[in-house]
């Protein structure tokens, strides 16, 4: 795979929900990550990887479920299980834990793996609340 020089990586996760509250409290809280979003994409790598992460986080894999998910088109792709286990404050944390244990799972470059590190927990008083 030839490596994505020049190009931000992003960071994108959406729903595959069977449980309508899971659906409907995904979408209550996803603007709640917008500034680790937008801060992901700002990161500037020394040894760019892959074009993106995706991250799919479904109601329909126990919580602790985590499946990277082969993919030959730039992207770092995984499959992980949430469940609702709270209110929106619980489901916030889980989430920015999903998203961190993504990015530690992505096979970064040292210095590009401590770069996303810092910024998860430099990150992590503003997105999460509890």
């Amino acid at each position: 795979m030839k490596p994505f020089q020049g190009l931000a990586m992003q960071l994108r996760f959406s729903s595959a929900a069977r449980n309508r509250a899971f659906s409907k409290a995904m979408r209550r809280i996803r603007p709640d990550f917008l500034p680790l979003l937008e801060a992901f994409q700002a990161v500037k790598l020394e040894h760019p990887i892959h074009e993106s992460i995706l991250v799919i986080i479904t109601d329909d894999r126990p919580a602790q479920y985590f499946e990277e998910i082969e993919n030959s088109d730039g992207y770092f792709q995984v499959l992980a299980g949430c469940t609702l286990r709270g209110g929106d404050e619980e489901l916030v944390a889980d989430i920015f834990e999903i998203l961190r244990n993504t990015t530690r799972l992505c096979p970064f470059a040292t210095p590009d793996q401590a770069a996303f590190e810092a910024l998860f927990q430099r990150m992590r008083p503003l997105i999460v609340t509890n």
